[in-house]
């Protein structure tokens, strides 16, 4: 039996609770590709637990680290969490990382990608990084079809958005303002949160959008507090509450498709997506409405007022099939697994 231990995206995961069924971890059942990647480990002779159950040092054991942390975060999740270890990489037969943040999160591994070959066997990123030892992955999808009780629901709103209004730190927020590769999507969220607001025609859920936006965009607080409804229990219910939903990635970046179209594909909502420029590549365009096709947001909004039902349907209908179809397989919970493995025993 290989013994791997994963390094999880949050200390609050650590005691394999990245595998738990609790809601305080698993809202909408978010974990599930994790639990569905222990169960298969196993089948395959690998014991999968996360890092601090480390118990014993063996020169066999192999380290997964799901994004990259540097000293001073591993520091301070020590701090947080005592049972988090202080690790010696090279202790380990192999070390790899999947890197599921985009470079609008976590600048610093995107600017050393130099130095993370160094640290680790086998880099994978859900970003395209031009450096031959990077693979691209797809972010895993947790579901494979429409969420059937969601999906039909015939009650909608018109528009709604829901992230978490998650303010950079000084440092970052600089270098994410000043670096044109990453190119940051966090103020046009922010920019169609106002324009709708003059309307009274979105919704805006999810955390912390009750604090001060980002500079330059302090003066917008009163259109967002307008149309902030607060946090939600249930993402997808949420969604299937409404038509359309604004679906902008956090940063513009080849290669990566996070959560937010893939959550409006299960609920039956079409999706207004802005983010990666080759999304063509991995999602037909008929599955959602592009933002690059419209020259500012008041064409964009005239566009949905006169779409008949008839379109709308179409937009469902198309996703739906989408997900049942060979060019979504990649971003399934089970080819996740197949590659893991293949990381591991290659």
């Amino acid at each position: 039996m290989i013994n791997v231990y994963v390094d999880p995206s949050s200390y609050l995961f650590l005691s394999n609770n990245l595998f738990s069924t609790h809601p305080i971890y698993n809202q909408d059942d978010r974990l599930l590709t994790y639990r569905f990647l222990k169960e298969y480990c196993l089948q395959n002779g690998i014991r999968l637990n996360t890092i601090d159950l480390r118990r014993n040092s063996n020169k066999e054991d192999i380290y997964v680290s799901f994004d990259h942390k540097n000293f001073f975060k591993r520091a301070r999740w020590h701090l947080k969490n005592r049972n988090y270890p202080i690790l010696k990489l090279k202790r380990f037969k192999k070390r790899i990382l999947f890197q599921f943040e985009p470079p609008m999160v976590m600048p610093e591994v995107y600017e050393n990608i130099d130095r993370m070959t160094k640290k680790y066997d086998k880099l994978f990123f859900t970003y395209r990084v031009n450096h031959p030892k990077c693979i691209h992955f797809l972010y895993p999808k947790i579901y494979n079809s429409v969420l059937t009780n969601y999906w039909r629901n015939p009650h909608r709103k018109f528009l709604v958005m829901i992230n978490v209004n998650k303010k950079p730190r000084f440092v970052r927020l600089v270098k994410i303002y000043t670096n044109k590769t990453i190119g940051q999507l966090l103020t046009e969220r922010i920019k169609i949160i106002e324009f709708f607001s003059r309307f009274n025609e979105i919704d805006l859920y999810g955390l912390d959008w009750d604090k001060t936006p980002p500079f330059p965009y302090w003066f917008y607080k009163r259109a967002i507090q307008k149309v902030y409804k607060g946090p939600v229990e249930s993402k997808f219910k949420k969604l299937s509450e409404y038509t359309f939903a604004i679906a902008f990635e956090n940063s513009i970046f080849p290669g990566f498709i996070g959560e937010a179209l893939f959550d409006c594909f299960y609920t039956g909502t079409v999706p207004i997506y802005l983010g990666a420029p080759d999304i063509e590549k991995f999602v037909p365009k008929n599955c959602f409405i592009d933002m690059r096709d419209f020259k500012s947001y008041k064409d964009l909004r005239e566009f949905l007022k006169s779409l008949p039902k008839e379109k709308i349907q179409e937009y469902r209908e198309n996703a739906r099939r989408f997900l049942e179809s060979e060019k979504f397989k990649p971003f399934t919970k089970e080819y996740f697994a197949k590659l893991f493995i293949k990381s591991i025993i290659a």
